[in-house]
């Protein structure tokens, strides 16, 4: 019985979700978390808020709600507005079983412009190999991660600088001598 009453509350909360979407009730100039009674959201002092996230290709549920705007496929423009966002791309390397290399990106605004700094390493893998057996492999592989969109307000294409960074990380791999794959 608890688990039905459980799955049914899941049922209600999703079909508002729907509903509010669908009416145009977002709050898309708000950091994600953010809302009426929202305590403190964990966005970075001077990092511009998160107003949506950008699904990969053939996961998005609806109409594009954003299009490119101008020289980099980064920068985006709300689709029938003049807000301009910045495209994050979480993962510097991903890998089979998820991200295995983060990136970053910094921000800073001065005199109506836009510098935004991404950070992309360049990886040098070095393999450990353990004697003995041992689990490799993830199993079934996660889909793909949302890229962050980053609100820059309603400013042009070319008052934003990006500069592309990519400094030298190195990431050693363990493996052994009888790997068995992950279920």
């Amino acid at each position: 019985m608890m688990a039905r009453m459980t799955l049914n509350g899941r049922a209600a909360m999703l079909v508002t979700l729907v509903m509010l979407v669908a009416a145009g009730g977002c709050r898309h100039a708000e950091p994600l978390g953010a809302g009426a009674g929202a305590g403190p959201t964990s966005q970075p002092e001077g990092q511009p808020p998160i107003v949506d996230q950008l699904m990969p290709e053939g996961w998005e549920p609806g109409p594009p709600r954003w299009q490119p705007a101008g020289r980099d496929e980064r920068l985006m423009i709300r689709v029938g507005g003049t807000e301009l966002a910045f495209a994050e791309r979480p993962c510097a390397y991903p890998g089979n079983c998820g991200c295995m290399v983060a990136s970053e990106h910094h921000y800073t605004q001065k005199d109506g412009r836009w510098t935004v700094v991404v950070i992309m390493p360049e990886v040098e893998f070095r393999t450990v190999v353990r004697k003995g057996s041992c689990g490799e492999g993830c199993g079934q592989q996660p889909p793909p991660d949302p890229r962050r969109l980053r609100s820059l307000g309603a400013v042009s294409p070319d008052a934003v600088e990006i500069i592309e960074q990519h400094p030298r990380k190195v990431v050693t791999l363990t493996t052994c001598t009888d790997p068995m794959p992950m279920p």
